[in-house]
């Protein structure tokens, strides 16, 4: 029986998946979502009966996508930002983001401007990597205004940068929080990161003002105010933000701002928690 089969995929035309490769690398990917952390190769070669050296090839396909991201040091793998945002763009009709929309809605309502949900990325390294806490915009409602940003959805970016993720980073647990702030990510809009004392300093502000306030961290002369949705003091599941052209930003608007997003924060986590 085994020699008809092999006998069987020799006779297949040259181009067609005789090995089947991309059933094996969705397999992989599921090997390591359901893994719940990295993994090895040997640990995928296990789990799906594969020689290492395929197992090998397949995890260096996936990372060459940004499916999956290599740990040099540990030599193990984890799941990429593109997993990731894949994921999320599968998702979003029936994920939490599909409630915030008719929040984010009222908010431009009332503001003219651009309102966001932010969702957290924690990750699934088991160590708590750092560079496992991300954030991505999830959901959107666009300003009113012909001057406005143009925002893609589910890129992640570094919990740290910006008011959006900083209204998370702000309440997560505080070992995450001093993990973070010992090694600060750059910026993706200026490549700057901030020192250590500086993002804690930053914390401290947000956990005691519960609003954060950015300008021109990921977007370029904007500002950005964000205020977190949590299910408890050290559980956010994302932020609300308003996303303001510099040049129409007026100062004394900030407190209405923050009093809108808050109201409208508080009402989506009663939501998650029901």
């Amino acid at each position: 029986m085994a020699r008809k089969a092999r006998e069987a995929q020799a006779a297949e035309p040259a181009g067609a998946d005789t090995t089947g490769t991309v059933a094996r690398t969705l397999a992989v990917l599921t090997v390591m979502a359901e893994a719940g952390g990295s993994v090895g190769v040997t640990d995928v070669a296990t789990a799906l009966g594969l020689p290492t050296s395929t197992s090998h090839r397949l995890l260096d396909l996936l990372c060459g996508a940004g499916f999956v991201e290599r740990d040099a040091v540990q030599r193990r793998y984890r799941p990429g930002l593109q997993f990731l945002r894949v994921a999320n763009l599968v998702t979003q009709n029936t994920s939490f983001a599909l409630l915030c929309q008719p929040a984010l809605e009222r908010l431009t309502a009332e503001t003219g401007e651009t309102a966001l949900f932010c969702e957290y990325l924690p990750g699934h390294h088991p160590d708590g990597h750092p560079d496992r806490h991300m954030a991505a915009y999830a959901a959107k409602s666009d300003s009113t205004h012909s001057l406005r940003y143009r925002i893609t959805l589910f890129e992640p970016a570094p919990v740290e940068c910006a008011a959006s993720g900083l209204a998370i980073l702000s309440f997560l647990p505080p070992d995450i929080r001093a993990s973070l702030c010992r090694t600060p990510r750059a910026s993706p809009l200026t490549g700057k990161r901030l020192s250590s004392g500086a993002l804690a300093a930053l914390i401290e502000t947000t956990r005691l003002k519960g609003f954060a306030f950015s300008s021109g961290v990921i977007l370029p002369d904007s500002v950005g105010i964000a205020v977190p949705i949590r299910l408890s003091e050290e559980r956010p599941i994302g932020s609300l933000t308003l996303t303001i052209p510099l040049s129409r930003f007026v100062k004394s608007k900030l407190k209405s701002y923050v009093a809108l997003l808050s109201e409208e924060a508080r009402s989506l986590s009663a939501a998650r928690l029901s």
